[in-house]
């Protein structure tokens, strides 16, 4: 596995726990394209200007939202990444803790592109691998 986008990957995580914005959108390509689960009724995000509008939701509902990469592996040139994911709703008080699994797209140190999934079977499937 590429160690420059396991770094890359890992490094938007931490920036992300550490509430540092500026810091988060460095890992970022210009024109990144994501989709999230986190607030379940989310579409796509595109560019930076999305990566701030997904921040602020996010941090809305679920203030301490704070993810963690579990596992990685390398499928073709994407990373499958578990991610365990916990936080309290502001308005409802329920917590989440969960496993979600992450397809991730790094390219010239840069996230491309990334999408979650419920499950590892379907991270795999959108990441092109059939087990």
């Amino acid at each position: 596995m590429s160690q420059q986008n396991m770094e890359t990957l890992r490094g938007s995580y931490d920036a992300f726990r550490r509430r540092d914005l500026q810091a988060f959108l460095s890992y970022m390509d210009r024109d990144v394209e994501f989709e999230s689960l986190v607030l379940e009724v989310e579409g796509a995000y595109h560019g930076h200007e999305g990566v701030r509008s997904w921040w602020d939701s996010v941090l809305a509902v679920f203030p301490d939202w704070s993810p963690t990469v579990e596992d990685a592996e390398e499928v073709g040139d994407r990373l499958v990444v578990r991610v365990r994911a916990e936080g309290r709703g502001t308005g409802s008080g329920i917590v989440l803790e969960r496993d979600i699994w992450q397809v991730a797209d790094v390219r010239n140190g840069r996230l491309k592109s990334w999408a979650f999934f419920r499950t590892r079977q379907e991270a795999l499937e959108a990441a092109g691998r059939r087990e």
